[in-house]
């Protein structure tokens, strides 16, 4: 379904614990460059936004039981009293993670808490601000595009943890760091949003090698693609998307063969589409067990087809897209 509803410098607030698992905080006066690094303790660390320059939000770190997958939703308010204009995200997350979304809500409000859940939100309820299946990522914004959070924005940051088979977390602990870096208000001409498209229509019998089609939904206005990211689970092959004339595929835009670190691809040059317009992805998935594998959230047992696009404008200052109907399969041949 599609969102489109209506609805001064960030402060440097003094670090605050909440819910005993969410710490805010800024860095000091100097600007830095440091990347994320690993602390004495194990466990993921990033040097904060310099102060008048951003917030960091640090969930964790939790446990992450050995045979186990966990999806937490930490859900918070922006302890600031100031719109946010955000210029620049940064991501960074201990090994064993195996998704973060960060969404934002002028709907919701619900006190600070963690909920262990794999259900599904209240898309209608929530706008994705950003999202990453990679241990690290920085998104710097063209310069006059940027992404809006209000006053005690409530948030959601929902991160997934994997301690299996397919994947590990080592030292049993999930750790996420994210840096908003903001600019004036002044300073803004366009807000950037989120394009998420699954395939629900994936199914793979025992012993399959099955691909399928989806196309998204028609951009509402012209658009400035910035990055895309292509997401499935272990029985994926490939993951490829192209432009979309209303009946066939066109020109590709982007391929991912990797599941458990999918690239992300940037556009230097923005990818344009024009209003009506759409994307295709295709997807391949091969199923070599004797069961069969279902759409669903978890690694361990089921198969997702996920896009996750990011651009601007985006209607009403941030408004997400949210695309879960249609695909279809393409093809499918038996394997051993």
């Amino acid at each position: 379904m599609q969102r489109l509803h209506l609805s001064r410098r960030a402060l440097c607030l003094p670090a605050l614990t909440l819910c005993a698992a969410l710490l805010w905080a800024c860095g000091d006066d100097k600007e830095t460059a440091l990347g994320p690094s690993t602390g004495a303790d194990g466990n993921i660390t990033l040097a904060a936004p310099p102060a008048g320059k951003g917030i960091q939000v640090v969930i964790g770190p939790f446990e992450v039981p050995a045979g186990q997958e966990v999806q937490k939703n930490f859900y918070q308010k922006l302890p600031t009293d100031q719109d946010l204009y955000v210029t620049k995200i940064e991501l960074a997350y201990n090994t064993g993670s195996h998704h973060l979304n960060v969404f934002k809500s002028d709907d919701i409000d619900v006190a600070d808490h963690m909920e262990d859940s794999f259900s599904a939100i209240a898309w209608e309820s929530w706008d994705m601000v950003v999202a990453s299946q990679r241990n690290a990522l920085t998104w710097t914004l063209p310069e006059g595009v940027a992404i809006h959070l209000k006053p005690h924005q409530q948030m959601n940051f929902q991160t997934h943890y994997v301690n299996g088979i397919t994947q590990t977390t080592p030292g049993g602990m999930g750790k996420v760091v994210v840096n908003f870096y903001t600019t004036d208000k002044a300073n803004v001409k366009a807000y950037a949003g989120a394009l998420f498209a699954n395939n629900k229509k994936v199914l793979l019998p025992a012993h399959t090698e099955d691909t399928f089609r989806k196309e998204t939904k028609p951009f509402p206005n012209d658009a400035h693609i910035l990055w895309m990211t292509g997401h499935f689970h272990g029985w994926g092959k490939s993951f490829v998307v192209n432009r979309w004339d209303g009946t066939q595929a066109g020109t590709e835009v982007y391929s991912n063969k990797t599941w458990d670190e999918p690239p992300v691809k940037f556009f230097d040059t923005p990818l344009e589409v024009k209003a009506g317009e759409s994307l295709s992805y295709t997807t391949t998935h091969v199923n070599n067990t004797d069961k069969e594998v279902k759409f669903g959230p978890h690694v361990e047992t089921d198969e997702h087809a996920n896009l996750f696009i990011f651009y601007y404008p985006a209607p009403d200052e941030g408004a997400a897209i949210y695309d879960f109907d249609g695909g279809v399969l393409v093809s499918s041949k038996a394997v051993q």
